[in-house]
């Protein structure tokens, strides 16, 4: 765990700031941010990490829902999107930008969505 809390959070966001380059992608563009959170612990952590690397996603743009449904794993992403498509006005063209990390093996996962 040790290993876990020093390294996970700079892994996901050097691997992010590598997609955007090579993608040569806006951040600013996505409309919304569905990190998957094991605990709150790591909110905050993350939010600052991303922004020393220049990735500046505003809070406003986050959207979780650990406090509803808690840690649910790999589901956990899944049930983020279902809610914010139930729960926001949604328009075609917006962007979703979702982060699953894999602490076991320190990878991280992220899918761009574009709503139709």
């Amino acid at each position: 765990t040790r290993m876990l809390g020093e390294f996970i959070v700079k892994m996901g966001g050097q691997f992010l700031k590598e997609i955007l380059e090579a993608r040569r992608f806006d951040i600013e563009s996505i409309d919304y941010f569905l990190p998957h959170l094991s605990s709150e612990f790591f909110r905050e952590p993350i939010y600052k990490e991303l922004d020393s690397l220049g990735i500046n996603i505003p809070r406003e743009k986050w959207f979780t829902n650990l406090s509803t449904v808690g840690n649910v794993a790999t589901v956990s992403f899944i049930l983020m999107l279902e809610e914010l498509l139930c729960t926001r006005e949604m328009k075609k063209g917006q962007k979703i930008l979702i982060q699953v990390p894999e602490s076991a093996r320190f990878t991280y996962a992220y899918a761009l969505l574009t709503v139709c």
